[in-house]
């Protein structure tokens, strides 16, 4: 804490727990502060009551629980302790030091500009501050990992071989150490799947490595990513009968309960042991998982910011003259004529937020990709272009669902597409069907859009008596103890007519139920 930069590490690291400790509703620090059973975000303990869905990640919050936990109460307690400390240092001004965020640099400058070193601190204040240093740290661990894994993914590092592999990934199957700490120190992604699905954790799992998944615990690693077969870390690490990994895996937040496409969940797959170890180490949690969630989002939005390909579809030529006057001040933008999977940015017209429902619109959403309100393009300057969030659609037509942040989420923490696990039969769409002015749908562009968010589509018929095995799956996003739950295979109709369909595994339903999940990103209950 002597030097210089010494200082401004700490200052920045603090900065990174406060906001992950921040709730989503008031944006104070948590008071009372619970975590949402669903998604593990932490809010404060008076908003959950009548919330529809979390304010961090959209997630729907039917059927969602809380769990308090005395520890985050008294991380957050020594966050602002630190915080008061630093403030009473004599400095010119608390430095606003932030995790980054869309379209917006770190300016290192900016913030040796703001910490003034100059008064000396005495040693019972350097002291206390590192006692409450200690105390931040032994309550959550994993949230004051070093910046170097926390502020930027380095680009380079995710050069794949044939297999899709990075060199985190070879390494970690290897099991070579030094070039892990190394790969993790200079920023590679923990979270990158190789062509297999195979995520770097899962391998450390399958080689029983605790060391290793120790390692990369420490690094912004989702612990729940579904890989082949949406099998997750913990299924490995139960069907390898690694212990002691499964318990480690378990106290970082991993889902007991979580399903892969055959419906199997680690408590399912686990001997009467496992089940007993699992449940007492769920009850021991020392890090869930909204603090890697939270960063990762900043990480990628900063990400997002460096190569923009944007595609415009608004109606006015005045918005699509400013964007050709920006991109020629901004080296980062690039103008799209359609749209491609290079288009990282779609801009559409809006009224209060919200947007009409458009085939550019779904597939922009279906791709995970930035739908943002021309107005980001209306208040960008020649020198600065606006924070992403900020404009951000928030819903399509007159609900906010949230559909594009969700969708955004989805891809950030590595998760299958919307439709996975699911099939369609696309009924008697011969000819263009208009569900709105603005919407028209033609078999072609429906096929497109399901396949996009990982869904099958038959060329047949399904027969509800002979399912065959390889399409006995279950859908990933469906709603746990909802009327989809088990149900893997639709036939989609223009309007509804006998023959009816409302089994278990087979429904019958609506194209309007179709773009309802698209334009939400949320496989509905019919």
């Amino acid at each position: 804490m002597s030097s210089k930069s010494g200082i401004e590490n700490f200052i920045q690291a603090l900065e990174a727990v406060k906001q992950d400790y921040t709730c989503g509703v008031c944006f104070e620090l948590c008071k009372e502060p619970v975590t949402l059973s669903k998604c593990f975000h932490i809010i404060c303990s008076e908003h959950f009551a009548g919330l529809k869905s979390c304010p961090n990640c959209g997630a729907s919050l039917e059927g969602c629980t809380t769990f308090p936990d005395e520890r985050l109460g008294s991380c957050i307690d020594s966050a602002k302790e630190l915080d008061m400390m630093i403030a009473s240092l004599g400095s010119v001004g608390k430095p606003a030091v932030t995790m980054p965020t869309a379209g917006v640099k770190h300016n290192e400058q900016a913030v040796k500009g703001n910490v003034d070193t100059s008064p000396v601190m005495s040693r019972s204040k350097i002291g206390a501050m590192n006692n409450s240093k200690a105390k931040l740290s032994k309550s959550n661990e994993k949230a004051s990992v070093s910046l170097a894994s926390t502020t930027k993914f380095n680009k380079a590092a995710e050069k794949r071989n044939n297999k899709g592999e990075t060199m985190l990934h070879i390494s970690c199957r290897l099991g070579k150490v030094d070039q892990i700490t190394e790969l993790l120190n200079q920023g590679a992604n923990t979270n990158t799947k190789d062509n297999a699905g195979w995520t770097p954790l899962h391998e450390v799992v399958q080689n029983g490595r605790l060391d290793l998944v120790r390692l990369l615990l420490q690094y912004n690693t989702l612990i729940n990513v579904p890989g082949q077969s949406n099998e997750t870390p913990l299924h490995e690490a139960v069907r390898y009968g690694h212990l002691e990994i499964i318990e480690e895996l378990v106290k970082n937040g991993a889902d007991l309960n979580i399903r892969n496409c055959k419906g199997e969940t680690p408590f399912q797959l686990a001997n009467a042991n496992i089940k007993n170890l699992m449940l007492t180490a769920a009850d021991h949690i020392v890090q869930t998982q909204s603090v890697n969630i939270g960063r990762i989002s900043a990480l990628y939005s900063e990400l997002d910011a460096d190569d923009i390909h944007v595609y415009c579809v608004s109606s006015f030529r005045t918005v699509h003259a400013k964007l050709k006057a920006l991109i020629k001040h901004h080296s980062n933008l690039n103008y799209e004529a359609k749209f491609t999977k290079k288009v990282t940015h779609l801009i559409v017209d809006t009224e209060d937020g919200m947007c009409f429902s458009s085939v550019d619109v779904l597939q922009g959403i279906l791709s995970s990709i930035w739908v943002l309100s021309t107005e980001w393009l209306t208040k960008s300057t020649n020198n600065k272009l606006e924070p992403f969030a900020k404009y951000e659609v928030k819903g399509i037509g007159p609900k906010i669902y949230q559909g594009p942040k969700n969708a955004r989420y989805n891809k950030y923490k590595q998760l299958p597409g919307l439709f996975d696990g699911c099939h369609f039969y696309i009924h008697s769409f011969n000819t263009e069907y208009e569900i709105t002015k603005r919407l028209v749908v033609t078999k072609p562009i429906l096929v497109k859009l399901i396949t996009d968010a990982g869904g099958v589509v038959l060329r047949r018929v399904p027969n509800p008596e002979s399912i065959p095995e390889q399409e006995k799956l279950v859908p990933y996003h469906a709603l746990k103890g909802g009327k989809l739950y088990n149900c893997s295979h639709y036939i989609i109709f223009k309007d509804m007519y006998e023959p009816m369909y409302n089994m278990q595994h087979l429904k019958a339903l609506p194209v309007g139920w179709l773009i309802d999940c698209m334009e939400r990103y949320e496989l509905c209950d019919p």
